[in-house]
This record gives structure tokens, sequence and C-alpha cells, in this order.
């Protein structure tokens, strides 16, 4: 039997996983978390094949998560899911090792063809991750300019495209006003910005001229 741990703290979310889990892969057995503690605590009870996890989870910090993975849990395959965009996210999800990135707007037949390769104990780039894996190894780094954020600094990045404030982040993240502050600084000088709202519309931009390609 196979064991599916759903990250996500919607729970129409949850739901649907859940669904297509038990029509694709029964026998499976489906556990649920809501915020990173009950990631910890159920991770702690049991092997989990599969955590599909979304990155933008509320109680959850995306880096810290990924780094607790590694140490306690290095074999389980970490599947992200998110709203977040797969170009701009992506390579920094799988250098911090998850096995793939799929869309939430992705087809339900794709992400059964993902989970099915995750448990195959193959890795999943989507061709349009891969495009941009390229593109970024081929250009040095000029076509993505998120790439260039260390991965703390992309954490930063899309807590302000959320609309977080700096204390919000602090406490969040758990670290200083001063270090969020020069991260934030960092970042803005990093991307040529000087506020919020045109980091933002940087994000889109970049998005929206990046091609969609979605694996048959």
């Amino acid at each position: 039997m196979r064991n599916f741990l759903l990250a996500d703290d919607q729970a129409i979310v949850r739901s649907g996983l859940r669904n297509l889990i038990n029509d694709n892969f029964e026998p499976a057995n489906i556990d649920e978390a809501t915020n990173q503690h009950e990631i910890m605590q159920l991770v702690k009870s049991r092997f989990y094949d599969i955590v599909v996890y979304d990155v933008n989870m509320g109680g959850s910090n995306f880096l810290h998560i990924m780094r607790w993975f590694k140490i306690v849990s290095p074999h389980t395959r970490i599947l992200i899911f998110s709203t977040q965009p797969e170009d701009v996210l992506g390579r920094t999800c799988l250098q911090l090792g998850a096995w793939g990135f799929v869309p939430k707007r992705a087809a339900t037949a794709e992400l059964v063809i993902v989970l099915r390769r995750l448990l195959e104990g193959k890795k999943y780039i989507s061709p349009t991750l891969a495009l941009s894996l390229i593109q970024h190894s081929s250009e040095n780094k000029q076509t993505n300019p998120f790439q260039n954020l260390s991965a703390r600094e992309l954490e930063i990045v899309l807590l302000l495209n959320e609309g977080k404030t700096l204390v919000e982040i602090c406490n969040l993240l758990h670290i200083e006003y001063s270090t969020v502050n020069t991260h934030k600084r960092k970042i803005f000088e990093k991307l040529m910005v000087g506020n919020v709202l045109s980091l933002s519309r940087l994000m889109e931009t970049f998005h929206a001229r990046e091609p969609q390609v979605v694996e048959a």
C-alpha cells in the first residue's frame, strides 16, 4: 500500500487530490496536513511515499520544511503543487530536494502521470520547466531574473507578492526585522525594482512571456 500526505490548507484542494488518488492508486493510505506542525507530526509517525505540498500553505515555512525533509525523511518524494509560477519557483524547488513541480492549473491527467512517475522512483520535470532550465544554463541566468535570488530571498519575494508586511514575514520565518529588511533591499537591487508593486508586475510580466507547455 502506498502512503500519501496531502499538505495544503485548502480543504477543497485536499478533497480533489484525495479523490484523484483513490480513483487511480488503490489501495492507498491518504493523510492530510493543513500546516507545518501537522506535516512534521505525521512524517515522524509514518513514512510517506509522496508528499503533495503547497509552498504557500499558511503556517508553513517553505525553506525550513524542505531542509527538514532532507534530514528527517530524505527518501520521501515531495511534489510541489502550487499556484506560483513554475518558471519562477521550479528550479529552486528542485535544488531544495523536490521531485517535481505541478501548477494547480494542471489537468488531472497530467497530475496522475506525475504521481505515477514519482512512485516509479523518477523525478518529474515538465517541458516548461525543462525549457527554463536550459535557458538558465545557456544564457547565464539572464533569462529569468528571479533565478539570481537565493532560496531565502525567493521565499521572501513570494511573501511580499502575497501582500505580507515585513513584520508578518518576520513572524512567519522566525527571523529578525533587520534581516528581512536587508533581504528586501538586496532583492530590490538584484531585480532593479523600487517597490513591491513593481516586484509583482515583474513577476506577472515574466510569467506571461514564458511559453506554457503541458505534457500529454
